[in-house]
């Protein structure tokens, strides 16, 4: 088919053309540095958004420490309510126990043969050891295996140690009983196991008791004096808010 077409309209066509061949390639120079400059943005906040994540990371971590040592203090907090918890039942048992000494004991406190004290760490008993044994024995005599069970009696409500200590004054045993007892030592020591075994005898788990020898290395007066070294013949009885140690067998 012929073309209808006039020149002019020939001549705007071709026109028309090398303007759209044109403008792409003016087009394509323009996109390429609106490119780099959108690549370097997108690196910049590619950079700005790795060290944000690395400061939320860290903060992470600082919140995961600072709840972890939370969470400890908080273990740490109610560890120390169980212990006072624990201190005070015991304090309150102790006291309870030491009343009920007090009362049951009266004539025997009036009379100075005994001595009661509630100490910061439990109870201490004294007895003088001329009410409990004759002079250079350990044989317990009728008034003092009384005395004693007493004592034991109160101790019975209680799950503490209970430890018996044996004192004595610096004179050297005489040559009828040093076959026996070599030293004061040996009679101290065999004074306070005799009142040990009587206190298991009555009931006291052998677990709790204990029995310890000072001899004369602990005197409460000096033993220039027949009173002085009076006052250092004793039995010290201790109970102590402390768990009896367990072994196996026991």
């Amino acid at each position: 088919m012929k073309s209808t077409a006039t020149r002019p309209q020939m001549l705007n066509r071709y026109a028309l053309l090398i303007l759209c061949l044109a403008l792409p390639a003016a087009g394509c120079g323009v996109s390429k540095a609106k490119y780099m400059g959108m690549t370097q943005d997108r690196d910049a906040l590619a950079l700005k958004n790795s060290g944000l994540q690395a400061s939320l990371d860290s903060v992470n971590t600082v919140n995961a420490t600072l709840a972890s040592h939370a969470k400890e203090t908080e273990a740490t907090a109610e560890q120390l309510a169980n212990q006072l918890k624990e201190q005070q039942a015991q304090t309150a048992e102790v006291h309870a126990t030491y009343e009920s000494m007090m009362g049951r004991l009266q004539g025997e406190l009036k009379s100075g043969q005994v001595e009661v004290q509630q100490l910061r760490d439990g109870i201490s008993v004294n007895l003088a050891q001329d009410i409990l044994f004759k002079s250079g024995s350990a044989d317990l005599d009728k008034t003092g295996r009384e005395l004693l069970l007493k004592v034991a009696d109160e101790f019975k409500a209680s799950k503490y140690q209970v430890v018996v200590t044996g004192h004595t004054d610096d004179q050297k045993i005489g040559p009828a009983l040093a076959s026996r007892y070599p030293t004061n030592w040996e009679l101290g020591g065999a004074r306070a196991a005799r009142i040990v075994r009587l206190f298991e005898e009555s009931g006291l788990e052998k677990g709790r008791l204990a029995a310890v020898s000072f001899a004369d290395s602990r005197p409460r007066e000096a033993n220039t004096t027949p009173d002085g070294r009076a006052k250092n013949r004793r039995i010290e009885i201790r109970l102590r808010p402390t768990e009896p140690v367990t072994t196996a067998g026991n």
